[in-house]
């Protein structure tokens, strides 16, 4: 369900983004092995299926973990479990990613930001196609004893991604409830080269492309979308959406919780019902409703 008001997004509001937000990243290696060994599953229940291109899971790398809890438990109504240094994220009961706290070795302040898991058929090949593309492996391939073998690697305009072959089989495919992810997309200065890049490291097998989007398509589904912008602080950044019922009514709470409103409902004309902020520490997250399949609406998944 890609999220098409972004190819509308006003000018003017990226480059306010620009003027106010520090958008370096602060993950550069998996955890360490001891660590990583209890990630737990991308999937609560064991499945032995595998869907190449797929985003299964996210973690939040902050700075500051207790500080996302507050956001994200008041604003989306998600609960948390901690282990140790990694928080997994809840949605009712279903496990839906994590949170990982990164405090930056220098001083200056560092956004924090989501970090996407895409299921690969075969690691270790789709390492050796990030080098032969001019992107850069930070970490790994490393194998974890919960998790599945996998990577940390940067596209050739230094977008970070951990690929994976989850060892007991992606999540079960459903269409996403209200507090699940509902759409996620690189943003990118070099359309095609991002497309080139993404199109064989996801296996994706066919795609949408439009001037500014290009939504990658993978088992007759949208997995995830490409979107070209203008500035180049804002390279290489993958942005969710998560579900939610109504996001002007969300606004307030945002404030509250500390986080900040780039784009509200209404502001831009081709999407009015959607809205861009990020939470208390910088991490960029669309809030967008839509309507599933079952109710006779919505995007194709």
């Amino acid at each position: 369900m890609p999220a098409y008001w972004l190819r509308f997004f006003p000018r003017f509001i990226v480059f306010g983004l620009l003027a106010t937000a520090v958008l370096a990243g602060c993950v550069s290696s998996l955890p360490g092995s001891r660590q990583a060994d209890r990630l737990p599953p991308v999937s609560a229940a064991a499945t032995g299926t595998w869907h190449p291109g797929r985003i299964v899971w996210l973690d939040l790398i902050t700075p500051d973990a207790a500080a996302a809890m507050k956001f994200y438990g008041g604003l989306c109504g998600w609960r948390f479990k901690s282990e140790e240094n990694y928080t997994i994220i809840f949605n009712h009961e279903r496990p839906i990613g994590g949170i990982l706290e990164k405090v930056p070795e220098k001083k200056e302040k560092v956004a924090a930001q989501w970090l996407a898991t895409m299921s690969v058929p075969e690691v270790d090949a789709a390492v050796d196609w990030v080098k032969e593309q001019g992107g850069r492996v930070l970490s790994g391939p490393v194998d974890m004893a919960r998790r599945g073998r996998g990577a940390l690697i940067s596209d050739p305009e230094g977008g970070r991604l951990v690929i994976l072959k989850a060892r007991n089989g992606d999540p079960p495919e459903k269409d996403p409830g209200i507090g699940d992810w509902l759409w996620l997309e690189d943003w990118t200065l070099n359309l095609d080269q991002a497309f080139n890049f993404y199109r064989k490291l996801g296996s994706y097998e066919s795609s949408l492309k439009g001037k500014d989007y290009i939504v990658l398509i993978n088992e007759g589904k949208w997995r995830a979308g490409i979107r070209r912008i203008r500035e180049a602080a804002f390279k290489g950044r993958w942005v969710p959406a998560v579900r939610v019922e109504n996001p002007r009514q969300m606004l307030s709470r945002v404030k509250a919780l500390g986080g900040t409103i780039w784009l509200a409902p209404g502001e831009s004309p081709a999407n009015p019902d959607t809205a861009l902020i990020s939470d208390a520490n910088g991490a960029l997250l669309i809030l967008q409703p839509w309507e599933s399949r079952e109710n006779g609406k919505g995007g194709k998944p």
